[in-house]
């Protein structure tokens, strides 16, 4: 019986990190989420604030010589930094795939692993007013703040989704399942996908 994985793609403040984080306990499994990129850093043997920055998107003319100079076979050469970004986390995602049964959290990590067999992939999505009032109490900021960090996290959630793959990002064709928070709750959504994650 091969691994089982269950990717995770959610809207920002849609509570997906949570509910990946309660599914991997209940099930008594890792959950991979920002941790991927120190993995992805060591496995292309770079140095891990490269990687941080180019996800942050705050990479200035130093980081990239800094880049330049340190490429490998690994990470590959002259690639721009999002796709030795994207190249290395996809590798590190195949090998988890390959080590054991898991939870990921983004990273196009449905795509990745398309074609396998016991991979489920999910999108979690709310409400607009559950995920500012998520937002509001989890980084203390007003109403329109959190609405404004939730339109700036979802378009570049967006963005990198949809430039690597031939998918779009949070379209239910997407995925195999998609989720509600806002309906079912966060330990309904964890019930649901521990039957998901029992599929044969």
């Amino acid at each position: 019986m091969g691994n089982h994985i269950i990717t995770i793609a959610r809207e920002f403040g849609s509570g997906g990190r949570e509910i990946g984080k309660k599914l991997a306990a209940e099930l008594g499994i890792e959950c991979y989420d920002s941790r991927l990129i120190e993995m992805a850093a060591d496995y292309g043997e770079i140095d891990p604030a490269i990687l941080k920055q180019a996800e942050e998107k705050k990479a200035s003319s130093l980081l990239y010589t800094v880049y330049h100079e340190m490429a490998n076979e690994k990470t590959g050469y002259g690639l721009p930094l999002n796709d030795m970004l994207f190249n290395l986390q996809s590798e590190v995602i195949r090998q988890l795939a390959e080590k054991e049964s898991c939870i990921i959290i983004g990273r196009c990590a449905d795509y990745v692993l398309s074609g396998r067999r016991h991979v489920h992939s999910v999108f979690i999505y709310a409400d607009m007013e559950m995920r500012q009032d998520r937002i509001m109490k989890k980084y203390e900021v007003s109403k329109k703040e959190a609405t404004a960090m939730i339109k700036k996290k979802d378009k570049e959630r967006s963005s990198y989704y949809n430039f690597f793959t031939d998918r779009h990002w949070g379209k239910k064709e997407s995925y195999d399942m998609t989720i509600n928070s806002n309906s079912v709750g966060i330990d309904g959504a964890v019930q649901l996908l521990k039957e998901l994650f029992k599929l044969p």
